[in-house]
């Protein structure tokens, strides 16, 4: 089983099926920032978020220069001409499709009106499987979950799901809540765990928490633009002292920044930190005697470039799993 890890495609959807035509790969796994916009988004999005797909544009920077400069209808309609927000609506119409199935979380940087209509299955892209605090899949061998959005703990992050607006889509705790749910359901499972993230464990020790509740393997994520592929575990790069600290401290001021804001709903968002808080208490020998948790010496972290940068392949096979990346 081959499978593509790609990230931060930003609407250019071509590079997908090119990538896992040239790679050969059984399916596509995409970490966020996917590019959900359909011909009803430019009028949703904020003046930020519009500027932001001008400033990531490609066109010269004189060009750039005039298009910021303008009101918003008449950005709205520059915005529009050149095509900056992606092709997604042309696979939404059928005009296009995607070779391979493809599993994706949604990113930080995507309209959270067509999020939330992925979400509930109005509507659908032939091959384009939407993985989410309720559904997972199985893909060959691999049981693959996951939550994308920001992570911005706090106030934002109590709020109900889908949340978001303007242009800008963000995790909350009752979808963490429910991922872990529904992935306990899948506790027998034998094959390699694939937790998918928008927000790179590296940065957010919460993630990194999430991974280890759920017994992930790998985990897989984007946004962070970072100018390679970047592979690492917590054995690796510290001591299991401070592997567990980072996690715990991450846990914990997530908490209490959700708490302190979540006045009418106080009860049940401490039920929902929880449900998160169980880290299996699974161990692993590392010699000698030496035990540690296995999410520290066991979980291994990829996280993505933008597409146009780099990828990863992952090859699952009766021996293992084999993990190659590469730059563009």
């Amino acid at each position: 089983m081959r499978l593509l890890l790609i990230s931060d495609t930003h609407g250019k959807l071509g590079i997908i099926n090119g990538l896992a035509s040239n790679v050969r790969a059984d399916a596509v796994i995409h970490a966020g920032d996917f590019g959900f916009f359909d011909h009803g988004s430019f009028e949703r999005l904020s003046d930020r978020e519009l500027k932001l797909h001008v400033a990531h544009s490609d066109l010269l920077q004189t060009e750039k220069n005039q298009i910021l400069a303008l009101s918003r209808n008449n950005l709205i309609e520059k915005v529009r001409e050149h095509r900056l927000l992606g092709g997604f609506q042309s696979y939404l119409d059928g005009a296009n499709t995607f070779q391979v199935p493809v599993y994706a979380v949604w990113g930080n940087h995507e309209d959270k009106d067509v999020v939330e209509r992925l979400f509930s299955g109005d509507i659908t892209v032939e091959n384009l499987h939407i993985l989410h605090h309720r559904q997972s899949y199985h893909v060959g061998p691999a049981f693959v979950f996951g939550l994308g959005g920001n992570l911005l703990p706090g106030s934002k992050m109590m709020q109900k799901p889908i949340a978001g607006g303007g242009g800008k889509v963000w995790s909350t705790v009752s979808q963490y809540a429910d991922l872990v749910e529904t992935v306990e359901r899948y506790a027998a499972v034998t094959g390699p765990r694939i937790f998918v993230s928008h927000v790179s464990p590296g940065k957010e020790p919460f993630t990194e928490f999430i991974g280890a509740r759920t017994r992930a393997d790998f985990t897989v994520s984007g946004h962070m633009g970072a100018p390679t592929c970047m592979v690492w575990n917590s054995f690796a790069v510290t001591s299991v002292e401070e592997a567990e600290k980072r996690l715990q401290e991450g846990f914990n001021a997530v908490r209490k920044s959700c708490l302190g804001t979540a006045r009418p709903d106080v009860i049940r968002a401490a039920e929902s930190f929880e449900i998160i808080g169980r880290i299996p208490e699974d161990t692993i020998d590392l010699g000698r005697g030496v035990k540690a948790p296995r999410w520290y010496r066991q979980m291994t972290h990829i996280n993505l470039p933008d597409a146009h940068i780099g990828y990863a392949i992952m090859d699952i096979v009766e021996t293992g799993t084999k993990l190659q990346t590469f730059v563009r």
